[in-house]
């Protein structure tokens, strides 16, 4: 990790959040995350001082700062070129939108889902390609007293109902703005959604979850079934009109960053939005549920939380005046099905990788094609042994 990359003329970023009279007086860089914290982007933490030059009042707004990947290995793993543009569409034109539809139809808080976003560029050059000179800027949320919890943990069920409620206001507010404004979102949400599958970990992640599931006590008959489920994995398609909405389609823990009130979870914001996507919600709600729960909460409160989230999104289509008549409990459980056995299996298998090695700091570690026994940890067997057997007991498979 070298020197802190150079952030040029930020005070035209800044050009919507500075009064008439105001200038930026000095910046302050720092790194805001560490490697293996955050795989396809740099953080920085800027902390901006202000002032007023008529009044000669000053005040601080403490900001990060997402840049493009330093590497180009990495850079060219995450499509650099399509997911920050995709980003930087989602914090200045689809936040937005969605945030004036909730306070427009009920909802005065806004989309408090995501993180207060201050301004952004792909360059300098007023082209469509990104370089060096990309930023999205945005409220620190660690500053905000936001943080992630233990990835090698998990979350308890107090945090992943808080994160679970943020989530169904999030997928209510896409579903609402997409059946009451179908052009807009045609035009504003459609040209930027971004299907990202895990292909440098497809081979090697599927070579070691075999053995996995054959030390585990597995049929013959069940490995075959899991080995079709993965290998099947497809871009979206089919989706449901009723259910098809704007999707995180990346909602492990670290994307997941929850405040406190005292010692109980409050609000959760849901961050890094390079690769969303149309589809069912089910989507997201598995791939957290799968990835970022305490593994003992889970075996006992996943229908729990299953039923809390559906409570909570029906409660937010009721209150943005959908009819929810068309949104049954048993269309939830068909997609539900729909998630797992189409995406979400795949999704988690390759995905724990990253989550659950603690000495992994970069995914260009990996190339497509690779096939080499990984030294997966205790807790990576378990929640692979927990989450296969549960697929099949509840007919997801």
């Amino acid at each position: 990790m070298g020197s802190l990359p150079t952030i040029r003329h930020i005070e035209t970023l800044l050009r919507n959040e500075l009064a008439p009279n105001e200038f930026v007086v000095s910046t302050k860089s720092s790194r805001l995350t560490v490697p293996g914290e955050n795989f396809g982007s740099e953080m920085l933490s800027i902390v901006i001082k202000i002032k007023d030059n008529v009044t000669k009042a000053e005040r601080t707004l403490h900001t990060a700062a997402k840049l493009i990947p330093e590497s180009k290995e990495v850079q060219t793993l995450f499509d650099t070129q399509v997911t920050y543009k995709s980003e930087y569409q989602f914090y200045s034109s689809i936040g937005p939108l969605l945030d004036n539809f909730l306070k427009e139809n009920g909802f005065p808080e806004g989309a408090d889902f995501i993180a207060p976003f201050y301004g952004g560029r792909l360059n300098l050059n007023g082209s469509d390609r990104v370089d060096e000179d990309a930023i999205i800027l945005m409220a620190n949320l660690k500053y905000l007293g936001y943080a992630t919890g233990d990835k090698a943990k998990g979350l308890d069920i107090s945090s992943v109902e808080v994160a679970l409620k943020s989530l169904a206001k999030f997928h209510a507010a896409g579903i609402g703005f997409k059946q009451q404004n179908p052009q807009s979102f045609e035009t504003h949400f459609i040209p930027y959604f971004y299907y990202f599958i895990g292909h440098h970990f497809h081979d090697l992640v599927f070579a070691n979850l075999i053995p996995v599931l054959e030390s585990g006590g597995f049929s013959t008959e069940e490995i075959e079934t899991v080995k079709s489920v993965y290998q099947g994995i497809t871009k979206k398609q089919d989706i449901s009109n009723t259910w098809g909405t704007l999707i995180h389609y990346d909602t492990w823990m670290n994307n997941i960053l929850i405040k406190n009130d005292g010692s109980e979870p409050k609000n959760a914001i849901i961050v890094d939005h390079q690769v969303y996507e149309q589809g069912t919600p089910l989507n997201d709600i598995m791939l957290f549920l799968f990835t970022s729960v305490q593994l003992d909460i889970l075996k006992t409160e996943i229908d729990h939380f299953l039923d809390f989230y559906f409570n909570s999104l029906i409660t937010n289509l009721r209150r943005l005046g959908l009819d929810i008549s068309k949104f049954s409990r048993d269309s939830f459980n068909e997609e539900i099905k729909i998630a797992v056995k189409k995406y979400e299996f795949h999704h988690t298998m390759w995905l724990l990788e990253p989550i659950l090695n603690p000495n992994l700091q970069s995914l260009a570690t990996f190339k497509q094609g690779d096939v080499y026994l990984l030294n997966w940890t205790e807790e990576h067997k378990k929640r692979i042994q927990f989450i296969t057997p549960l697929c099949f007991e509840k007919g997801w498979f």
